[in-house]
């Protein structure tokens, strides 16, 4: 009965967004209000009311490391955006529309994610998807695929942070959950070619081999970069050439192609280098690092400005005013940031609080627990859900790894699964469903300026979350049938 009363909040947040009549926001306020309440009566680690704000302003504080990002990549759009269209001539047929949307989604996103994290790469994305001309609620739909490759986000923050709680090698966790994200990529391109339809977007049969073949291109290389050069840069190496490689093969540029193409693409190159070498040199990360930072919680990540993608988006967003003639754009841009971020960052605020109230309580660990000593040798078919939960809450599989990777490494003490496995497992299904997150929807919606799309979003979305749970799970019953 305790453990039921533990998971009151998230209890309470699923029904009321299933419902369809509370907003992400107000089941969120409700799960927190009832984890303060849920904390104060019974959690396992005793909290009085101090408490129980102090971890809600811890969860505040991880809201604004986010919401920075959010803030700065609407700024960031609105400047950039206004040269968009430039980019490359507008689509010359069906055909063309279909091959952007793809790079879009499998290469350009996923990679700007793999260099900045925070769901960064949506905005390159759902820019790329507006220029050929698809509906908004198409465009957000389409943009959560640019969160495919999670585990490898900010430089792979999460899978650095997972394989620390699970006592790997980061090598060994990239690696496993790269070989994980294979069963993945194949599920997420099938439900792409489902929602590729449905916005328009026809595909003849030689497309959809092109297209499988690129996946499959994708997985073998991030296979082999994580085992070679760790997760750092693993996606980043492996989607590099395939960008070039597919800009080449599909557009044929000339010259004045190419050069149309930079221009545009300087911003979001200028962001993504800057990003990657910031994170990538040691010297300069350290020397950046050092320059300024903020850590209100010794128990919660640091603010370092110059170090912090928000920061980078904010600069190179100004910089790119400034060389391009478009002063003028600055003002409306900053004044559009919280009208258009607002719900954004009120729905990953409301959420981080849950979590941080959760975790500080001993909540999360104690119904991770739970799970073990109720399922015994079949708690593993839990991690995914568990995982995928929280990684749904937070928006961040470094948090979810963060509350959860100890207690999901100890399920393989009985030695039916090998710990890389049951890390990876966790480590993947925490960023799957990153994807559908309040803060990725919502942020979603805020970058093409239609916030009251949200529940259609989620109506149509679902099964990027459901089927990669199924199928982490089955592999789960694979491992435990054959231990």
């Amino acid at each position: 009965m305790i453990y039921l009363f533990w998971s009151l909040p998230l209890v309470a947040i699923g029904l009321l967004m299933a419902s369809g009549r509370v907003s992400s926001v107000g089941a969120g306020l409700s799960g927190a209000v009832l984890a303060g309440l849920v904390a104060l009566a019974a959690a396992p680690v005793p909290m009085t009311a101090f408490d129980v704000a102090t971890a809600a302003a811890k969860g505040l504080w991880l809201a604004w490391l986010v919401a920075a990002v959010i803030l700065a990549g609407l700024f960031f759009r609105d400047i950039v955006s206004g040269d968009d269209g430039r980019a490359r001539p507008p689509p010359a047929g069906p055909e063309d529309r279909r091959r952007r949307a793809f790079a879009a989604c499998f290469l350009v996103g996923p990679f700007a994610e793999a260099a900045t994290g925070f769901g960064v790469g949506q905005v390159a994305t759902i820019a790329m998807l507006r220029g050929i001309g698809l509906a908004p609620l198409h465009v957000v739909l389409l943009a959560l695929f640019s969160q495919i490759l999670v585990p490898w986000g900010a430089m792979a923050n999460g899978t650095l942070v997972g394989a620390e709680f699970a006592g790997l090698s980061p090598r060994e966790l990239g690696t496993s959950s790269a070989i994980l994200s294979v069963p993945l990529l194949a599920i997420w391109l099938a439900l792409f070619w489902r929602m590729a339809k449905a916005a328009g977007l026809e595909g003849s049969g030689r497309l959809l081999a092109t297209e499988l073949a690129w996946v499959l291109a994708t997985a073998v290389l991030l296979i082999l970069t994580n085992r070679q050069l760790g997760p750092e840069i693993a996606a980043l190496v492996a989607l590099g050439p395939l960008i070039v490689l597919q800009f080449w093969r599909d557009e044929r540029p000339d010259r004045a192609a190419w050069l149309s193409t930079l221009r545009v693409g300087l911003p979001y190159a200028g962001l993504i280098a800057g990003l990657a070498a910031s994170r990538g040199i040691p010297a300069l990360a350290d020397g950046l690092g050092h320059a300024a930072a903020l850590r209100p919680f010794a128990d919660s990540p640091a603010w370092l400005p110059l170090l912090h993608p928000g920061s980078w988006l904010l600069a190179v967003g100004l910089v790119t005013a400034l060389v391009s003639g478009r002063r003028r754009a600055i003002g409306p841009a900053a004044g559009s940031v919280w009208r258009n971020g607002r719900n954004s960052v009120l729905t990953i605020a409301v959420y981080l609080v849950v979590a941080r109230i959760m975790a500080d309580s001993g909540i999360a660990a104690a119904l991770a627990l739970g799970l073990r000593q109720v399922l015994g040798p079949f708690a593993a078919l839990a991690t995914p859900w568990l995982a995928g939960t929280f990684g749904f809450l937070t928006g961040s599989g470094n948090a979810s790894n963060g509350l959860l990777m100890t207690s999901q490494a100890g399920i393989a003490s009985d030695g039916r699964i090998p710990l890389a496995w049951i890390a990876a497992i966790q480590n993947t299904a925490a960023a799957a469903l990153t994807m559908l997150s309040p803060a990725r929807v919502a942020m979603g919606c805020a970058l093409v300026g239609h916030r009251e799309l949200e529940r259609a979003v989620y109506r149509k979305a679902w099964p990027l979350g459901a089927a990669p749970l199924v199928a982490l799970s089955i592999l789960a019953a694979l491992f435990i049938i054959g231990s």
